[in-house]
């Protein structure tokens, strides 16, 4: 089958801002032929992105630890008691034996689950289903912790049984700890039917999940291969962060004019640049993970070529307000690979009289026309962009005067290639 891929190519300029920050509060950096530049991080981009297109879509995967709490959240509203409910749904995560997968101190599982947002009532429904033998199961753990408190409590630490040795039991609580024992004694038969239900739940996957993939170790059921890969942005030109030092007033001292100074003085760093961005979505890889649901894919594939252009990045939006769309958009649907031009801007654009952004085109659309060259068109089955800029860019293919309509535009190549 032809290979087909989605490409998009952006240019966007940035005002003074921090839009993805590093540990230390900073915006990110990277270096790119040689010079440090402004960067924002894929992760930051997909989460952005992703969001912005489950809204569109109107349903949400979530990743979260807190799978445990959320399930018994919905069982204590249905009548269950509230620690029970907690046991219960905690069960359900060792139930699956998914080897590394489990609880942590705070209650919530070990490792960030990404999962459709209806998976959580799925869940409480398979809770429901074997309540009888997930209650006896959570009534036997909280009284061999309630036991272990209380031998704690009145025996010293290395306390041991008269022939010198815990029991069996004493053991494996300590091994795997009251839940997980108590777990195991629920009969084969239940455990093996928990486990088949717990799984399907995990391998629910959505639009989302569908589009930006999943992985969960050891479970390759699981495992989801996203769609879209996304590169880290990275500004045309080189540029350092920049410090702005800040006060405040309090209010109140002011007022009584008790004090004339600052109530707060601190300082934030910022940086403004010109970005280069890009993303390729590959076609045949979502209706796959769509189960060959073209309609679907036509309708994540619109969702997301509007969200990653125009997707809000609001880090320090309240002091900064940096709205900007992009000055360039240029998508290209192609039958063989996908192509990233960040090539375009190894050497840094330098500055101008005139700012970033007009080199920054004219360099992108100068690399494309040299791929051009090099690789041919045959294979591009469509392309086109749409601009701020009055300037004419023949190697990013039509220009389009509305955004709408560039996507139009390529979910109507897409669909000739897959129907």
């Amino acid at each position: 089958m032809t290979p087909l891929y989605i490409d998009v190519h952006i240019i966007h300029s940035a005002p003074y801002s921090n839009l993805n920050r590093d540990r230390q509060g900073a915006p990110k950096t990277g270096t790119y032929g040689g010079v440090p530049r402004p960067r924002l991080s894929s992760q930051h981009g997909r989460r952005h992105s992703r969001t912005h297109m489950e809204e569109a879509l109107g349903e949400r995967a979530r990743r979260t630890r807190g799978t445990p709490g959320a399930v018994a959240g919905r069982l204590h509203e249905s009548g269950w008691d509230k620690d029970t409910a907690l046991a219960a749904a905690q069960m359900l995560i060792l139930a699956a034996g998914v080897k590394g997968l489990g609880l942590s101190e705070g209650g919530g599982t070990n490792a960030l689950l990404f999962l459709p947002e209806s998976a959580f009532d799925s869940l409480a429904e398979i809770a429901e289903a074997h309540r009888d033998a997930l209650t006896k199961a959570a009534s036997a753990a909280a009284k061999a912790i309630a036991q272990a408190a209380s031998k704690a409590e009145s025996s010293p630490a290395d306390d041991e049984s008269e022939d010198g040795f815990e029991d069996d039991a004493e053991e494996e609580a300590a091994e795997t700890g009251p839940l997980a024992a108590a777990y195991k004694k629920i009969p084969a038969a239940d455990r093996k039917a928990l486990q088949a239900s717990v799984l399907e739940v995990l391998r629910q996957r959505n639009a989302s999940i569908a589009a930006f993939g999943r992985m969960l170790a050891n479970e390759a059921g699981s495992s989801v291969s996203g769609a879209v890969q996304m590169a880290h942005s990275i500004a045309t030109h080189s540029g350092p962060s920049q410090i702005d030092f800040f006060s405040a007033v309090d209010d109140l001292l002011h007022e009584a004019r008790q004090e004339t100074g600052a109530g707060h003085m601190g300082d934030q760093r910022f940086t403004s640049a010109t970005f280069y961005r890009y993303a390729t979505l590959n076609v045949r890889e979502l209706i796959g993970n769509l189960d060959g649901d073209t309609d679907t894919a036509q309708q994540v594939i619109d969702a997301f070529l509007r969200a990653f252009p125009l997707a809000i990045m609001p880090a320090k939006a309240s002091g900064t307000a940096p709205h900007t769309v992009p000055h360039l958009i240029h998508i290209a649907v192609r039958t063989d690979r996908p192509i990233n031009l960040a090539g375009a801007f190894e050497t840094p654009v330098p500055a101008t009289a005139d700012g970033y952004v007009p080199a920054s085109l004219d360099a992108l659309n100068a690399h494309a026309a040299a791929h051009a060259r090099m690789l041919g068109t045959s294979r591009i089955a469509d392309h086109g962009h749409v601009t701020l800029s009055d300037s004419e860019f023949a190697a990013l293919g039509d220009r389009v005067n509305a955004f709408d309509d560039l996507i139009t535009r390529t979910l109507h190549s897409v669909a000739k290639h897959t129907n």
